[in-house]
């Protein structure tokens, strides 16, 4: 890399760093649902827009849903309106404030989700939960920091510039969600988890690790393992979670039964296909519900992206 371009890059950097505590700073000074509504307008502009990432949700939105049951057109619009909406509500949740937003929230099985966290203070070795990059799932982290009682920590990905580390830390830690990075994330989260914490995992995108294929709308979609094996050797409740748009400010938490995990295998052959089957499960709940919300799913992501290292499907 040239001096020039290296100059180039840290100024196009600083300029970006700028500008994102600028809009930290702005952001929050909005009402969620004005941003909503400004997310709507941006992102049906945004969808006209060409390009490869357009392209790419069109591509993927054909391979989702072949044929002509879906609007594609609608859902490729609902999806570029949802991203924007997330960017907002990333950077508005430093005003999250629990006495008033926590309502918000609306549980779609309160019971469940009551018995949820009894079984899991009483068992004491945590809660894993499962989503995925749909709805509102950064606020909805919010809201189960203020309300389960427990600690939660999220894994997050680390960002490209690497001084935004702090800021985003601090933009996701205001209601007391700790964030750590993917690959530093396993020894303290199992650390988290037998300390009885609830660890919030996104497990949709195609991630570089060991993994399998797992049937994705069905294709095979490389899924890593490490979510899966941290759930086994931690012994924790799991289940899946994932917090929908319900109208202008207002989220739907659906919530769902645990999974089946059983006790960890010593026989390597045996544990590796628990995680497998572990894997599989969540996966096939995170496509039932994208299925429910398809206009709400991060649809850019290249989600079927072949990797050299993927084993095939488990039998």
């Amino acid at each position: 890399m040239s001096k020039k371009h290296r100059t180039t890059k840290r100024v196009r950097y600083a300029l970006m760093v700028s500008v994102i505590n600028f809009l930290i700073w702005l952001v929050p000074r909005f009402r969620l649902e004005s941003l909503q509504r400004a997310g709507d307008l941006l992102g049906a502009i945004g969808a006209r827009l060409p390009g490869k990432r357009r392209r790419r949700v069109v591509d993927h939105l054909q391979m989702a849903f072949p044929g002509k049951g879906t609007d594609h057109g609608r859902v490729l619009r609902e999806t570029y309106q949802s991203a924007i909406k997330t960017f907002f509500e990333v950077l508005w949740g430093t005003r999250w404030n629990p006495k008033i937003d926590n309502k918000r929230v609306t549980v779609a099985n309160p019971d469940a989700l009551g018995k949820l966290l009894e079984e899991t203070k009483r068992r004491g070795r945590g809660l894993v939960i499962y989503t995925a990059h749909l709805g509102c799932s950064e606020l909805t982290a919010h809201w189960f920091v203020t309300s389960f009682g427990l600690p939660c920590m999220a894994v997050a990905a680390r960002p490209k510039i690497k001084a935004l580390e702090g800021t985003m830390e601090r933009v996701r830690g205001a209601s007391g969600l700790k964030q750590i990075y993917r690959g530093d994330a396993g020894t303290a989260a199992l650390r988290h988890l037998r300390a009885g914490g609830v660890l919030i995992l996104m497990v949709d995108h195609n991630l570089k690790g060991p993994g399998v294929e797992v049937p994705f709308f069905g294709h095979g979609a490389h899924t890593i393992l490490a979510p899966a094996r941290l759930a086994l050797q931690a012994g924790a409740v799991v289940t899946t979670m994932f917090g929908l748009r319900n109208g202008p400010g207002a989220i739907l938490l659906e919530n769902e039964p645990p999974l089946d995990v059983p006790e960890v295998a010593r026989d390597k052959a045996v544990r590796f296909q628990q995680e497998v089957d572990l894997t599989r499960a969540y996966t096939a709940r995170i496509e039932e519900m994208v299925r429910r919300y398809p206009g709400q799913y991060l649809w850019m992501h290249k989600r079927w992206q072949k990797r050299p290292d993927t084993l095939p499907f488990p039998s």
